[in-house]
């Protein structure tokens, strides 16, 4: 378990999703904001018949209880929640359909998750993964208790309540970490968010499913949200503008995957973008003329607080993806707010804003996630895409006071800024509010990777310019195997990687090496030096021809190899040995620093490991001293049966010789490292004693 700071940068390293208007992937849903579509739709026929419902009442005041009736909004294709292979998750039909529509739908939605990734299923079973996800919607368990007795499937009781929806994925897809099931209204996405993000920080697990899912089944809800006079009728989301009239009803699901950074940099995952932070809070009844209505007062404590407590400038921020809704009442409340307190001067550049509801709905509780989703795929591609449906500013809405701009083309994020040699990376705000006054505000930043530089002290570190890439490919058929590649060739045809092309390759190599399927019977390994390299290797191997760093092969067998962890003894030392792990694996360097600083608490001031393994030359070194010998070779061994568990390969047996058998008896898991490194200390001292006498 990685240690975790109060406040420690979290990682966004997959994602995926559901939305109307046939949105399947992030890319459809990018595509469709680009574009300025709308995705709305007439309310589904065969969902429900609202008018049926409320035929008794349709005539009432003159026709305007009718009026008043949602006609149109967001829906997800019908064929999207029936469409399930039971099978696949190991259910039966009969169980399956008892199970909530978007429930089915999250369970595949987090098989493209992992696979945005760059993750298996197989590599996720037993993690500690937390699994967080929200549901405003009862709609399956309301029509579930309709149905009469003699209707009712065994399960139908246990499988119709909240707690499944997180609950699901977890014991189907086997993951240890802790689970919750939320619901805060409309804030509910962001909600879950907070609290990934939280379990994180703490340690208590090492990533984090968080999402929500939003589905309209039953003519019920649309009803009530009818009589409240919040939504609008026309089934369109203002947001902003002077001619709003509510909310546009929406459904829709997304997930995100979210890690440590510093343990996402460690195993060369992909990562979107960061997480600075997540706050919430409540209105309580400060300044709330109603329950239901949206207080300033609760929201500008929220930004406050989050900014406050983190101590990061507000004046970075250069973009809020509101919560903008389209209502007379929330929108101007939320952007005065807004307004108050980043206090962008007519000096300053604006303050942008915007709502992805006016392309997507209000998907309630799922909107705090839409607009997360959103918000990466800006930071993916540089650029905020215009707001739909705006004609002017609400009249109550402050926007020349407070420096505020609707977004209303697509808009390009400014150049990095660098000042007192620090980058500040563009950020964005996300406010998402629920209809109770439960609020939540999280603070988005870009991502930049870490450079490795071919150079050092002003010369090209010709280590790192000839090192090589491997690429594994493995699959149970030989066809599976060439259309596996086909695939991953025009990807890399396509992608504009955002580091240096050495990072992104070692990223990928890593990603193929450590979180693919490797044990399949067929494999095609690729070694390349660089992206070009790479690209020729696989256009020859998908005409099916030879060339140097291409080995095609089959396995023998299937079954796992057992293999056994071998400790030597002293002998083998040499003054530069270790030194290239060190340079290039990150979890070798953190087990040799803090091994040396175990040998430091102990050894009063008589050896520093790093100084003489790493940074003494072949004449200063005293590598063949027994008394440094012996904790070096103690060190090497440590870190590189990390590394090798870390690529997930485990030793079946463990032999040792020598000054081996401390190594060997810590990774066995028979001593601590204190006590290993206690016995290594005074063993090897006595032995140089003795050697020099």
């Amino acid at each position: 378990m990685s240690s975790a700071t109060s406040f420690e940068p979290i990682a966004i390293i997959g994602m995926s999703c559901e939305f109307a208007g046939g949105i399947h992937t992030p890319t459809d849903l990018w595509q469709a904001l680009e574009e300025s579509r709308d995705l709305g739709s007439e309310i589904p026929a065969e969902r429900t018949d609202l008018l049926s419902y409320c035929a008794d009442m349709l005539n009432r005041d003159n026709g305007e209880f009718k009026r008043k009736l949602i006609q149109r909004g967001y829906f997800l294709p019908t064929s999207v929640l029936d469409t399930f292979d039971a099978s696949y998750f190991n259910l039966s039909d009969g169980e399956a359909v008892t199970i909530d529509p978007g429930h089915r739908l999250l369970m595949m939605k987090f098989v493209h998750l992992i696979e945005d990734a760059g993750y298996t299923l197989e590599k996720m079973r037993g993690s500690r993964t937390s699994v967080h996800i929200g549901q405003f919607s009862n709609d399956h368990a309301m029509g579930s208790l309709r149905l009469k007795p003699e209707h009712r499937a065994r399960f139908h009781a246990p499988h119709i309540l909240l707690y499944n929806a997180s609950a699901r994925l977890s014991y189907h897809f086997d993951l240890h970490g802790s689970n919750l099931s939320l619901d805060s209204a409309c804030s509910t996405g962001l909600q879950a968010i907070h609290l990934g993000v939280q379990g994180l920080r703490t340690g208590e697990a090492d990533m984090a499913v968080c999402g929500s899912v939003n589905t309209v089944m039953t003519p019920e809800q649309i009803y009530h949200y009818s009589m409240i006079g919040a939504s609008s009728t026309d089934g369109r989301s203002r947001a902003f503008s002077i001619d709003a009239n509510g909310y546009a009803k929406g459904e829709g699901l997304g997930l995100v995957l979210l890690k440590r950074l510093s343990d996402a940099e460690r195993d060369g995952d992909k990562i979107y973008c960061i997480l600075h932070d997540v706050l919430s809070n409540h209105d309580g009844s400060e300044g709330k003329s109603g329950y239901v209505v949206p207080a300033a007062a609760g929201q500008a404590r929220l930004l406050g607080e989050i900014y406050a407590r983190t101590q990061y400038d507000r004046n970075h921020i250069f973009y809020v993806e509101a919560h903008g809704t389209g209502t007379q009442v929330g929108d101007p409340t939320e952007a005065n707010t807004i307004g108050e307190f980043f206090q962008r001067s007519p000096f300053d550049p604006p303050l942008l804003i915007g709502s992805v509801k006016s392309n997507i709905g209000h998907t309630e509780g799922t909107s705090g996630i839409a607009a997360l989703i959103k918000v990466i795929l800006c930071m993916k591609h540089r650029a905020i895409p215009p707001n739909m449906h705006f004609k002017a500013y609400n009249p109550k809405i402050e926007a020349d006071r407070f420096n505020l701009h609707v977004v209303q083309t697509m808009t390009a994020f400014p150049p990095l800024h660098i000042d007192d040699e620090k980058e500040h990376p563009v950020a964005i705000g996300i406010s998402s509010f629920g209809i109770g006054g439960n609020n939540a505000h999280a603070i988005v930043e870009e991502y930049h990777p870490k450079v490795r530089s071919i150079h050092t002290n002003g010369h090209v570190n010709e280590e790192l310019l000839q090192q090589h890439g491997l690429f594994i490919f493995s699959t149970k058929s030989s066809d599976s195997l060439y259309k596996q590649v086909v695939s991953f060739n025009e990807w890399l045809k396509q992608i504009e990687p955002q580091d240096d092309e050495r990072s992104f390759l070692a990223r990928i190599s890593q990603q193929l090496l450590l979180k693919r399927t490797i044990s399949h019977e067929h494999l095609a390994i690729f070694v390349s030096a660089n992206r070009a390299e790479l690209q020729q290797q696989l256009d020859l191997f998908l005409q099916k021809q030879s060339t140097p760093g291409l080995l095609v092969t089959r396995r023998v067998s299937s079954n796992c190899p057992r293999i056994c962890f071998v400790f030597s003894g002293q002998g083998p030392q040499w003054w530069a040995m270790g030194r290239e792990l060190y340079s290039s694996e990150p979890i070798f360097r953190q087990w040799i620093q803090r091994i040396n600083e175990e040998f430091i608490k102990i050894n009063g001031g008589e050896f520093n490991l790093v100084n003489e393994m790493i940074e003494k030359t072949e004449k200063e070194s005293r590598v063949n001293d027994t008394n440094i010998a012996q904790p070096a070779l103690f060190a090497v061994q440590v870190g590189l049966a990390a590394v090798l568990v870390s690529w997930h390969i485990f030793p079946s047996a463990i032999v040792s010789h020598s000054a081996g058998e401390q190594a060997a008896a810590f990774i066995s898991g028979r001593v601590s490292l204190n006590e290993a490194v206690r016995i290594v200390y005074n063993r090897s001292r006595l032995q140089h004693r003795n050697t020099r006498q």
